[in-house]
């Protein structure tokens, strides 16, 4: 078995931590208005782009080699677009009400946490077994 594969689900969990301390990194900062809204919207884009990929491509993945886990995919699904509603949001407050940004750091911290553990506590013991990648020949 390749070891990357075996420990794709310990990479998640990897990348999921990178994120939970790039946000608890915002909302403790003291950042000035224009170092706030590039780091607010970098790690908006990055957390965007990682929802994505999963939509686009791992969720599917894993729908064909593990049925059984379409309502958990399906629940993922939502959170995502419920993140990234609280996301739009922040992007919108960056540049009309900067006021609000730390209660919206707030709740995204709050829905991203619960997102995150969810996430890995249904999919990481999956992506450490599986054999196949999405991409993967």
């Amino acid at each position: 078995m390749n070891d990357r594969i075996a420990a794709w689900g310990d990479e998640l969990i990897k990348l999921h931590d990178g994120f939970r301390r790039d946000l608890a990194a915002l909302r403790e900062s003291r950042m000035d208005a224009a170092d706030l809204r590039t780091h607010c919207l970098t790690f908006c884009d990055a957390l965007h782009a990682h929802h994505e990929g999963e939509d686009g491509a791992l969720f599917p993945h894993l729908a064909t080699e593990h049925p059984e886990l379409a309502g958990v995919l399906a629940r993922l699904r939502q959170e995502h677009q419920v993140v990234a509603a609280l996301m739009n949001e922040i992007r919108r407050l960056l540049d009309h009400d900067r006021s609000r940004i730390q209660a919206e750091l707030d709740r995204l911290t709050a829905k991203l946490e619960a997102h995150l553990d969810h996430e890995e506590q249904q999919l990481v013991p999956v992506l450490n077994t599986m054999l196949t990648l999405p991409g993967d020949v």
